[in-house]
């Protein structure tokens, strides 16, 4: 996934699609977890905090970050996953649906889509059906949020390590060095593999240019080795999660509805703050961006 997060891809959209990810995003997150802690009262924070992950920043990968982060039970992911999958195969049809019902130009519909579809494949086919110029930035907006799983899951560590899990305070230590250790352990690694990735790719990007990488990066390596790679590990990941998982367990998540209630009125959040800042964003304060990307 790294790999196919580029800087210049970021750099292409500029700052209007920084901000509908890098400010709608945390504010989502933190919304839709106080509501489920203040409101809904949800007897789970880690199934709370690994489900408004999902919802707010970018689907599995972000949950199985967060539940790394926060050291959620495998039946808490299990569930998040299961919910999230099956709304945004929903959303991957209702939404440009909608949009094209409203007439709405492809940059502010792509941008839309990208910052609250949760699957980046789902992104990409539901950007398809408003044309390449929505695709393109739905793909880029969605690309942009990937980006902030490692600074979530890092704060979903130190916000756990510091506020959360208090069963073991007499064990720990809570100096700068005991907390920064703390968070440290809690951090999920393979982020690091990620931002790795990126820079590696992005560098390339930057020697071969824009013609080259197209062929060598985009269509050599990511399409032919690296996508299906991806498709594979997914699928193995799922099917782990599958094999260690209690379904009797699982339906006692279910328990009077609250996480389908906290997911339905968090992607309400989350569709209602998208769209304010990127109309905001491509239509208030940077129309000429809108322009640029509506002449590609």
């Amino acid at each position: 996934m790294g790999s196919t997060v580029l800087v210049n891809k970021v750099l292409l959209i500029g700052i209007p699609g920084i901000f509908v990810t890098w400010f709608v995003t945390p504010v989502v997150l933190v919304l839709t977890f106080g509501f489920g802690d203040k409101i809904l009262k949800m007897e789970s924070k880690s199934l709370n905090m690994v489900m408004s992950a999902d919802m707010s920043v970018s689907g599995v990968s972000a949950a199985i970050a967060a539940a790394a982060a926060c050291k959620a039970k495998k039946e808490e992911l299990t569930l998040s996953v299961s919910i999230s999958i099956m709304f945004t195969a929903f959303m991957m049809i209702a939404m440009p649906m909608f949009i094209k019902a409203l007439n709405m130009d492809p940059v502010l519909g792509g941008a839309w889509i990208g910052g609250t579809v949760d699957s980046t494949g789902a992104v990409v086919a539901a950007g398809e059906y408003l044309g390449p110029v929505a695709r393109d930035v739905a793909a880029t907006i969605k690309m942009i949020q990937n980006i902030i799983i490692g600074v979530m899951a890092l704060g979903v560590a130190a916000y756990w390590s510091l506020k959360v899990d208090k069963s073991m305070a007499e064990e720990r230590d809570f100096s700068l060095k005991g907390s920064l250790k703390e968070i440290w352990n809690r951090f999920p690694k393979f982020i690091l593999g990620f931002i790795g990735a990126s820079l590696v790719f992005s560098g390339i990007y930057g020697v071969l240019g824009v013609d080259g990488s197209k062929i060598v990066i985009d269509k050599g390596m990511v399409n032919g080795l690296i996508s299906p790679l991806q498709g594979w590990l997914f699928c193995l990941a799922f099917t782990s999660i599958g094999l260690s998982t209690n379904f009797s367990e699982l339906s006692k998540l279910f328990k009077g509805g609250k996480p389908i209630t906290l997911y339905i009125v968090g992607k309400i959040i989350n569709l209602g703050v998208t769209f304010g800042a990127a109309y905001l964003m491509f239509h208030v304060v940077f129309p000429d961006i809108t322009k640029s990307l509506m002449s590609l």
